[in-house]
């Protein structure tokens, strides 16, 4: 898992992967197609960290916290050990390590996009 926590060759894996995507899913090796797969393997990053920060920014506490108790109030067998009060909300489960990582990989990944994009459309 160390190779995982450096970002550097977490970035060097996940370009692996689109050279790898792009082979199995390209109908013609050309410049255009590479371009595709690193927009999808990006895109997949800077989609789920949006996501992430979302969740981060506490959208979703306040119905779940909601959800919580209608389903205490609703149940006729309650749990007593079941404190739906001091469960975690879905802000609480997300890392921020995990969040910059996301970004930095989205972010990379795109800057190559479009680098790849600028040198596509000068030829």
């Amino acid at each position: 898992m160390v190779i995982l926590q450096n970002k550097w060759w977490f970035l060097l894996i996940n370009v692996v992967f689109s050279i790898v995507f792009f082979l199995l899913i390209a109908p013609i090796y050309n410049l255009y197609h590479f371009i595709n797969s690193v927009f999808y393997v990006s895109y997949f990053y800077l989609m789920a960290a949006l996501l992430l920060f979302v969740i981060k920014g506490k959208f979703f506490d306040a119905f779940t916290y909601s959800l919580r108790r209608f389903q205490n109030r609703m149940m006729k067998d309650q749990d007593l050990m079941d404190e739906w009060k001091t469960k975690k909300l879905p802000s609480e489960w997300v890392r921020p390590s995990v969040l910059k990582a996301l970004f930095f990989q989205g972010a990379v990944l795109s800057f190559g996009m479009i680098v790849l994009l600028a040198y596509f459309y000068m030829l």
